[in-house]
């Protein structure tokens, strides 16, 4: 019986900045697009940075935790 290919865990920073970006978006309902207005950015990077954080720049990451911060405050 062949041996099931089991798929790595992503590291744990990718896991906590996935909550994060959930956490904001569920805190101000937005959508992906709605949050990369405020990010000043596209739609299509608001998705890669949930698929792949690495694959952005920090400066997003940052923004994204101090967004949820204020959201946090402001709830």
């Amino acid at each position: 019986m062949p041996k099931a290919i089991s798929k790595a865990k992503p590291p744990r920073e990718v896991i906590d900045f996935r909550i994060t970006l959930y956490a904001l978006q569920q805190y101000m309902h937005w959508t992906d697009a709605d949050l990369a207005k405020r990010l000043g950015t596209t739609d299509r990077t608001v998705r890669r940075m949930r698929s792949d954080p690495f694959s952005v720049g920090g400066t997003y990451i940052l923004r994204v935790q101090s967004l949820l911060n204020d959201a946090k405050e402001q709830y």
